[in-house]
C-alpha cells in the first residue's frame, strides 16, 4: 500500500515539473509585421507589398536581431550566413543581444519604431519590414529582399544617370 503511494506521488511530481518546464520555455512565434505594429499574413505578404505605396527608400542593409544563447535563433543564424554568401551584394547587420547593451538599445529602438512591444528574437528588419521567428525569416527573407530589389530604387540617381544616358 505504501509503495503505491509513494508511486504515485512520483507520477504526481513528474507531471507537475514537466507543467512547469513548459510554463518555463518562451514561446516561439513567427510573424511579419509593418512598421506600424501590423501583422502581414504570410500568404498575402506580396499582395500587401504591391498595393502599399508609402515603402523606405532604403532597405538594406538588413537589420539582424538574435541571442546566442538562443535555441530558436541557432537556425535563423546559419539562415542568414548562408543569405549573406548567397547575396554578397546586400548588406546585413548582426545584433547579438547577449551581453552587448549597444546591441539592445538598437532592438529597444526598433521596437518603438515598428510599433512592437511583443517584439521577441531573432528577429530581421527589412525596410518597412520585420520578420520575427527562424520560420519566417527562413521562408520570407529572399522573397522579401528580391521584391525591394525590384520595386524600390534604392539610389536617387538611378534615374538621373539613366536619363543622361538616354540623352548622350
Amino acid at each position: 500500500m505504501l509503495q503505491l503511494f509513494y508511486t504515485n506521488m512520483i507520477k504526481i511530481l513528474q507531471i507537475v515539473l514537466i507543467l512547469i518546464l513548459l510554463l518555463l520555455i518562451h514561446p516561439v512565434s513567427a510573424v511579419l509585421f509593418y512598421n506600424n505594429g501590423t501583422d502581414i499574413p504570410g500568404a498575402h505578404l506580396v499582395e500587401f507589398l504591391n498595393n502599399d505605396t508609402n515603402f523606405s527608400s532604403s532597405p538594406f542593409p538588413i537589420q539582424f536581431f538574435y541571442n546566442t544563447h538562443c535555441g530558436s535563433c541557432v537556425s535563423s543564424v546559419k539562415f542568414i550566413d548562408n543569405f549573406t554568401i548567397k547575396h554578397p551584394d546586400i548588406g546585413v547587420e548582426y545584433h547579438d543581444l547577449y551581453n552587448n547593451t549597444e546591441s539592445f538599445a538598437l532592438y529597444e529602438e526598433a521596437k518603438k519604431q515598428y510599433n512592437r512591444s511583443d517584439l521577441y528574437y531573432p528577429v530581421i528588419f527589412i525596410g518597412d519590414i520585420g520578420i520575427m521567428g527562424s520560420p519566417d525569416i527562413v521562408t520570407y527573407t529572399d522573397l522579401l529582399t528580391l521584391w525591394y530589389q525590384n520595386h524600390v530604387k534604392t539610389d536617387p540617381l538611378t534615374e538621373v544617370r539613366s536619363w543622361v544616358r538616354s540623352v548622350i
